[in-house]
């Protein structure tokens, strides 16, 4: 028994819909559930599951019908404020074809309220690029969509933008913020570095050295392909050592780091990736700041 694309959507939501009532036993669950909250392991019923109200309406699905897997990036409510969360799931179907889909295993990584670097609105807002069905000659076969999703954080490794498929009107949004080949706008600051690589095409950035004081990019994990729609839904962990303390961004010259960078911290992220023609074409991502080498819960 295998599952269907709207039946992934529909544990999603059912999914949800427990949380906001702060009751796990509303789901189908395998014995054997596994489920981390930013990279840690805990019970059903804790963390995020204790203090959520609900959800924003919107959101978007990633669903893989052949691994019986889908990811999610939208807005719940947490004892009154917002926070963004990439949600994976992984369900398993009864081989005799009776009885409810198990969802076997639930991975968090959830973004709560902060000043800056946070626009959840904007995460909500429609993305046709998650909507779109590509015709057949644009799909990418599955082995090689996830091999081009690795190229790009090889790319960001290595300080070698050329390493990934890149169009030239690739953009990305993390946190719900446009931060590569976005537009100018009234209001920016040509004196702020940001400004300057937020308007740089994404093969720029990779390779402008903007992006050194990443290094390594480890626990990648393509969890999620959907070939129809020209989408993967990856997981992955950025380390940042934080002895870097200035960059030469193109542009700008050379800038210190701020002192958040200055200190050893490592970034979980849940990241989107379109891709046609073999060709990455739009990003997004949600992701946080944790301790230096904290551990997905999935090694």
């Amino acid at each position: 028994m295998s599952t269907t694309r709207e039946e992934l959507v529909g544990t999603v939501d059912g999914y949800l819909d427990a949380l906001a009532a702060n009751d796990p036993s509303r789901l189908a669950l395998a014995s054997s559930v596994k489920y981390t909250e930013n990279g840690q392991a805990i019970p059903l019923g804790y963390g995020l599951w204790a203090n959520a109200e609900g959800r924003e309406a919107g959101g978007h699905y990633f669903a893989d019908p052949q691994t019986g897997q889908i990811g999610f990036l939208g807005v719940v409510r947490e004892l009154g404020n917002p926070a963004m969360l990439g949600l994976r799931l992984k369900v398993e179907c009864p081989s005799t074809g009776s009885g409810r889909a198990a969802i076997s295993e639930v991975e968090h990584v959830i973004v709560r309220q902060r000043e800056r670097f946070f626009e959840p609105k904007t995460l909500l807002g429609p993305r046709p690029q998650f909507l779109e069905v590509l015709p057949p000659s644009d799909r990418t076969p599955r082995a090689e969509m996830i091999r081009v999703t690795d190229t790009y954080f090889e790319g960001i490794q290595e300080n070698n933008g050329d390493l990934c498929p890149l169009t030239d009107d690739c953009v990305r949004f993390e946190n719900g913020i446009w931060t590569a080949n976005r537009p100018a706008r009234e209001g920016d600051d040509p004196d702020n570095p940001m400004s300057v690589v937020g308007r740089m095409k994404v093969r720029e950035q990779l390779s402008s050295g903007f992006c050194a004081y990443i290094n390594p990019i480890r626990n990648r994990r393509v969890l999620a392909v959907d070939e129809e729609r020209g989408l993967t839904y990856a997981m992955v962990i950025f380390d940042h050592a934080g002895k870097i303390k200035y960059l030469d961004v193109p542009g700008r010259g050379r800038v210190e780091m701020s002192a958040g960078a200055l200190r050893p911290a490592s970034a979980l992220i849940a990241e989107v990736f379109k891709i046609r023609r073999g060709q990455v074409e739009y990003i997004e991502a949600v992701l946080d700041i944790f301790p230096y080498g904290m551990k997905s819960g999935w090694e």
